[in-house]
C-alpha cells in the first residue's frame, strides 16, 4: 500500500505584503530621484549661460530647489549592477 496522496499539492495563495510594496514604492522614487539629480545641474548651467535665469529667475531657483530635493531623496539609491 502507498503512503503518497495522489491529488496534485496545491501552493499556498500568494498573499502581498505591505512593507515589500512599501519597499519596492521607495526604491522606485529613490531611484528616479537619483538619476534625476544628475542631468539638473546641466540644466540649470544651460540657463545661466543662456540668460534665461535673469529672464525667469523663479523658474531657476525652483530648478535648484527640485535639484536639491532629488539629492535628498535619491543619495541612498545604489543603482544595481
Amino acid at each position: 500500500m502507498s503512503t503518497l496522496d495522489p491529488s496534485t499539492p496545491r501552493l499556498p495563495a500568494r498573499t502581498t505584503d505591505s512593507s515589500t510594496v512599501f519597499g519596492a514604492l521607495r526604491t522606485a522614487i529613490s531611484g528616479a530621484a537619483f538619476w534625476a539629480s544628475i542631468p539638473l545641474p546641466l540644466v540649470a548651467l544651460g540657463l545661466l549661460l543662456s540668460g534665461a535665469a535673469a529672464a525667469a529667475p523663479a523658474v531657476f531657483v525652483g530648478l535648484v530647489a527640485l535639484n536639491v530635493c532629488c539629492a535628498a531623496l535619491g543619495h541612498t539609491y545604489t543603482p544595481a549592477r
